[in-house]
């Protein structure tokens, strides 16, 4: 087995370059029927398209080539049913064995198409829902329809039971925000009416300035007790709601990566686009970062690069500053954007929302 060699100044690591992938996040649209105020769209200049077929195939051969791989999970920043090819593209990902998963708005999610997610045997289905009733769920989607949403989820729930499936299983997003977090006590009760299984809350990551004084971490709020009276939530996820000082990344502990509609390959959501977004309420320019693009390289060509290898190994034992509560952060260039930062990571992960577990994703 190779290895990639490398010193800190202080100690000589190696690192086995290995193709472990195992989870590998697909976004095959960057287009959505919705127009949410809490959506990384406002804050982009990137251009909107679909995953062509052929990048997908030469992705679902990649896939083939991974032997540690064991789930893909269809989302990124767009609605997957809105490409024409998502059905075929779960069916063959599974022809393969892997565990999939897509997240959804819901709206999209009509009769004939739950009926094809059961019979290409999706295994979970999350549906974003930022309230349980009509008020808070359209103050965030302006135009789009709560009870047609739910609709939409007691009908594929019936449709399991009469076709005796229970899959896809259902999971329910909730982003938090001082618009809807009085809602929030609400939600087990809802997740246990349509039949969730699980409950994943979030915080709101500003991404215009409009949503910076939206967001509720380091207020105080404590959720440790949230979802106990549930009676069917088999898994909740809350987030922090203090910084702390641990930092770990689920990307990067997962073993996962993140394809691009256009195909290019970063380590996860927050390197997939360039975009501004707030982090305490002081804006931050992202710079998409990608490590490769599969339609020059395989997943694991690209998995097993040096400069891929070093990055994870980086992430893995917090070898980068921590630029959200530096005592000099006020007057500091490098926390203008993502592109470096003052120990001479170049991307650098610095000020990731993320790994604070203040943003949480599927």
């Amino acid at each position: 087995m190779k290895h990639y060699q490398f010193s800190t100044g202080e100690e000589n690591i190696s690192i086995p370059l290995k193709p472990d992938v195992k989870k590998i996040y697909v976004e095959v649209t960057t287009k959505c029927n919705y127009s949410c105020i809490t959506c990384i769209r406002h804050s982009w200049t990137d251009q909107m398209g679909d995953m062509s077929i052929q990048v997908f195939n030469k992705l679902y051969d990649d896939m083939k080539g991974l032997p540690s791989l064991q789930f893909v999970h269809f989302g990124g920043f767009g609605e997957p049913l809105t490409h024409p090819n998502i059905l075929e593209m779960i069916k063959k990902c599974k022809g393969l064995g892997l565990s999939v998963e897509m997240i959804t708005n819901g709206s999209m999610l009509t009769p004939q198409v739950a009926s094809h997610l059961i019979e290409v045997g999706l295994d979970w289905i999350f549906v974003s829902l930022d309230g349980p009733d009509d008020q808070s769920f359209e103050t965030i989607r302006p135009g789009a329809s709560y009870d047609e949403v739910i609709r939409n989820i007691e009908y594929l729930q019936k449709l399991k039971k009469e076709k005796k499936s229970n899959k896809p299983e259902l999971g329910v997003e909730f982003v938090a925000t001082k618009q809807n977090i009085r809602k929030l006590p609400a939600m087990p009760a809802l997740t246990d009416r349509i039949g969730a299984h699980k409950l994943i809350v979030t915080n709101v990551l500003p991404y215009h300035e409009s949503m910076k004084d939206e967001i509720l971490y380091d207020n105080g709020l404590d959720l440790n007790s949230f979802g106990r009276e549930s009676t069917f939530l088999s898994v909740k996820a809350a987030p922090n709601m203090q910084l702390r000082t641990a930092r770990h990344c689920r990307f990067v502990e997962n073993k996962a990566l993140t394809v691009t509609w256009q195909g290019e390959v970063s380590p996860c959501y927050a390197f997939m686009h360039s975009y501004s977004c707030y982090i305490m309420g002081r804006k931050k320019e992202m710079l998409a970062h990608s490590f490769g693009n599969v339609k020059d390289r395989s997943i694991e060509e690209i998995w097993t690069t040096p400069q891929y290898a070093r990055f994870r190994w980086m992430v893995r034992t917090a070898d980068y500053p921590s630029c959200t509560d530096c005592r000099l952060l006020d007057g500091c260039s490098t926390v203008l954007t993502n592109e470096a930062d003052c120990w001479g990571n170049n991307p650098t992960c610095s000020d990731c929302l993320w790994a604070r577990d203040l943003i949480i994703c599927p």
